[in-house]
């Protein structure tokens, strides 16, 4: 069999910018901008792959800053944004928080051990405000 190609990866930032341009094509639509899911099933699960992480001490709190979302929240906009006008719109949590806030208190709750801490943070980790989503449509 001939192979193609290596296919190059793509930047996330790139690919999510790249589906928007694409949405906004489209007459009519809503782009739902979830944050970081949490919740029953998720990576955040008590059995899900970040837990294991944070049990098993691999996971590091850093100065990042993540906007969390549960999935039950992530749904009940998913419902309401039926009605809403054309366009983007952040769905997330009133107060992003920083690995060194919410890392040790998930990692309480698990019964880990306190994770370490590695100052700094990844790109991209800002947290994002839902002021549009709380202001424009409840």
């Amino acid at each position: 069999m001939k192979r193609r190609g290596a296919i190059q990866p793509i930047d996330v930032a790139e690919g999510i910018a790249a589906l928007e341009e694409a949405a906004a094509e489209i007459p009519e639509h809503v782009i739902l901008r979830y944050g970081t899911l949490y919740g029953p099933d998720t990576w955040y699960d008590k059995t899900g792959a970040i837990a294991k992480k944070v049990l098993d001490r691999q996971l590091a709190a850093t100065d990042g800053v993540s906007s969390f979302l549960h999935v039950e929240d992530a749904a009940h906009a998913a419902l309401l944004a039926l009605d809403w006008p054309a366009g983007p719109v952040n769905i997330v949590d009133d107060e992003p928080a920083a690995g060194t806030q919410w890392l040790p208190v998930y990692a309480e709750m698990l019964q880990a051990p306190a994770p370490q801490y590695e100052p700094g943070s990844n790109r991209g980790e800002r947290g994002t405000s839902n002021a549009k989503a709380r202001s424009e449509y409840g």
